[in-house]
């Protein structure tokens, strides 16, 4: 634990500006007040699913808070080579082509579409979840070798060099009792389980016999890699790929576009993934690795999980 607050201590001292750091949250309150209002993830983006416009939504709704928050930091005099850096775009597309591609693409929906209509949500809902592994976290892995030549080895997070799974213990369990106070909320209660809406019940009808201790597992499962890819698009790429131009203010844009990927949730989730996002953000850019961050966010999301469980 006193490693985690030494981090957060030695980035405060380094990149902390009271102005800069109001100049952003103000950026990220409009952003959520006027989606929240207006519901334009679910309500407008949304509507475009299945169409490859959805790919240009999904890239602009992702790229450009992430750009504005490099151009405030571009304002502020922070820092200014990336504008003209050929890496950061290079990257910047690359980056934000593929989550795109992870947020839009709807090819397994057609690839299955021959099941058995019991069988089809329950089994399309799990390939969602774990198709990040392809569509994101394999590529990233395959470029990795061309976008990052004179970087050391680290496959933006993932070694285990170093890795000490203690002081995340420590912070899984102190939010194991914010989350515990806050599943009692109602619209958390409304939105987990997950699992309660993965049309498993459907599936059950189709197969009696099938015990559904099995479903539990096999839904939480993709449920739960869905994470590992979250963290390494966020923790990962969007940090290391972008320390040689950004440096360690890498992680403000960084966490600004994750509350983005929270728009669809209730508010008081987006709200605390901006806090969240800092510390693990923090955390990966001095550990130089994403293995604490897997640890609490699965934890997290399996902790949510079980609390909904428990509510109902």
């Amino acid at each position: 634990m006193k490693k985690v607050l030494q981090y957060l201590k030695d980035y405060q001292k380094a990149h902390f500006d009271w102005k800069l750091y109001l100049t952003i949250l103000a950026f990220c309150t409009i952003c959520i007040i006027l989606n929240y209002k207006y519901d334009f993830e679910d309500g407008v983006i949304d509507s475009y699913s299945g169409e490859p416009i959805k790919w240009l939504w999904m890239f602009l709704f992702h790229g450009l808070p992430f750009f504005i928050v490099c151009l405030i930091l571009f304002l502020f005099g922070k820092k200014k080579d990336w504008l003209t850096s050929k890496s950061y775009w290079v990257k910047f597309v690359i980056g934000f082509g593929l989550l795109a591609l992870d947020r839009s693409f709807y090819g397994f929906d057609e690839w299955i579409k021959e099941l058995p209509r019991l069988e089809f949500y329950f089994v399309i809902r799990c390939v969602h979840w774990a198709s990040s592994l392809i569509l994101a976290v394999m590529p990233l892995l395959i470029l990795y070798p061309f976008l990052e030549r004179d970087e050391i080895k680290n496959f933006y997070g993932l070694s285990w060099k170093k890795f000490d799974p203690k002081p995340y213990l420590i912070l899984l369990g102190i939010a194991a009792v914010f989350i515990g106070i806050g599943s009692f909320i109602g619209d958390i209660q409304d939105f987990y389980p997950r699992y309660r809406g993965s049309g498993a019940n459907l599936y059950l009808k189709a197969h009696p016999d099938l015990s559904e201790g099995w479903l539990v597992a096999i839904y939480e499962f993709c449920y739960g890699s869905n994470f590992i890819s979250v963290e390494l698009i966020f923790r990962g790429f969007l940090i290391f790929a972008f320390t040689r131009t950004l440096g360690g203010y890498a992680v403000l844009p960084m966490v600004v576009t994750y509350a983005f990927l929270h728009f669809g949730k209730p508010v008081g989730e987006t709200i605390s993934s901006i806090f969240g996002g800092y510390v693990l953000g923090i955390i990966s850019y001095y550990s130089r690795n994403i293995w604490g961050g897997i640890f609490i966010h699965l934890g997290v999301a399996w902790l949510m999980e079980l609390f909904g469980w428990m509510q109902q």
